[in-house]
């Protein structure tokens, strides 16, 4: 899918030496400690299959429906923009049919740029894949759907306000879907 939806695996390998410095110790355990914090933000993560009743759905091909959407966007982004701190991360998981599941991925926005992206084990993931983006760049791209898509249904964050699910579809394609989900949000 085009840039509609423009969203960490623990795998320590430590080598055994008879001697370590106290450098080659303290790098360990600085990486170790870094990894372990990383992988802790990925317990607000759940296994399913991303499928929601939460949210309101918009069924897009009239144009009611359309503009309910834009306004509900335009409101949502609005609060955003006032409560946003200017630095945060966030867990994003991005699904569509193709390629399917791309799993969770750690997202640090600086300036509201995404600067770093890590896995499930704290390996860094490629910045400028479609699935790594900042929430700013979610509303865009949910801006630009309204017309390209036939239904939505989206569930905000009560205190932040940014989108936390999002399931779109192009029907009555049964290969033409996204879902993202936006979750264990914190400001940096």
């Amino acid at each position: 899918m085009k840039r509609t939806v423009s969203t960490l695996m623990l795998g320590l390998t430590l080598v055994a030496c008879h001697k370590h410095s106290p450098v080659q110790e303290n790098a360990r355990e600085v990486r170790t400690i870094k990894d372990t914090a990383i992988v802790a933000l990925f317990r607000d993560t759940i296994r399913g299959n991303g499928l929601s009743a939460e949210g309101q759905t918009f069924e897009l091909k009239t144009a009611a429906q359309r503009q309910s959407l834009r306004a509900m966007l335009r409101k949502e982004r609005e609060l955003w923009q006032a409560a946003k701190p200017r630095d945060y991360g966030f867990l994003l998981r991005v699904d569509c049919f193709c390629p399917g599941p791309r799993g969770w991925l750690l997202i640090g926005v600086r300036d509201n740029q995404p600067l770093r992206a890590w896995d499930r084990t704290g390996k860094p993931a490629a910045i400028i894949d479609w699935n790594t983006f900042s929430i700013d760049s979610l509303y865009d791209n949910l801006e630009r759907s309204v017309d390209r898509v036939s239904e939505v249904q989206i569930a905000f964050d009560a205190r932040w306000h940014f989108p936390r699910y999002v399931r779109s579809a192009v029907l009555p394609m049964p290969d033409s879907w996204s879902i993202i989900q936006v979750r264990g949000f914190r400001p940096s």
